[in-house]
């Protein structure tokens, strides 16, 4: 194993993904380390667990991913997802830490919209306007009695479906409904979106809603 690669013009002009899922040295999942001419000469895989000597790998290292067995790649996949559970209690934890700072007396305060489940009761007023995720687009309705409203559901009319005339609803604390306050908000502030839909993004009666879409349409200007 050589310290470096042999410097001439090939090598020089090599970039990051070059030697993905080869060697190490210009592989686009290794991080950290020393390096020269974009080669990482000796880093981190990325992909391997966050722990352990398997992760520590020289430039000319032939990449491990590659020898591993399925129980193997899996083990790492729910590694790796116990550092994404992590990461999101690190968010949530910073996002508390950061209300208690603008707490502070000294410093204006931005009213932001509350994560759903923190939604009271009567969150959403009757004949208040409402911004309803359906048909792959974001429309806007009017809050109406119905079903359960006031009990953990909201009923609404949309404004271009005359058959939600008759009251379509859903649960109080769903991602896809948002105040006309709250959809205007976040049209200004995409940022602000992109962590609360990052902070809410969990199954809702069993199916996962496609936050992704949110984001996309919502910040998407017309």
């Amino acid at each position: 194993m050589n310290n470096e690669p042999i410097w001439n013009a090939e090598n020089m002009n090599r970039k990051q993904g070059d030697t993905t899922f080869k060697t190490c040295g210009w592989c686009s999942y290794v991080g950290c380390g020393s390096c020269r001419y974009n080669c990482h000469l000796d880093s981190e895989c990325d992909l391997m667990k966050s722990y352990g000597d398997e992760k520590d790998v020289k430039w000319d290292t032939e990449c491990r991913i590659l020898n591993l067995g399925k129980i193997d790649i899996l083990d790492i996949v729910e590694s790796k997802k116990r550092e994404v559970k992590d990461c999101y209690s690190q968010i949530k934890d910073l996002n508390e830490q950061i209300d208690v700072l603008l707490k502070d007396k000294r410093i204006p305060r931005e009213e932001k919209p509350a994560l759903p489940d923190s939604r009271d009761a009567d969150y959403f007023k009757l004949k208040s306007v409402v911004w309803v995720f359906h048909d792959e687009k974001w429309n806007r309705g009017i809050v109406v009695s119905g079903y359960r409203s006031g009990d953990g559901c909201v009923s609404y009319v949309l404004d271009n479906y005359s058959d939600s005339a008759k009251g379509w609803g859903c649960g109080l604390s769903a991602p896809c409904i948002l105040a006309d306050w709250e959809y205007r908000y976040f049209k200004k502030n995409p940022d602000e979106y992109r962590k609360y839909l990052l902070l809410c993004d969990k199954k809702y009666n069993g199916e996962k809603m496609p936050m992704e879409k949110y984001f996309q349409v919502l910040t998407t200007k017309n």
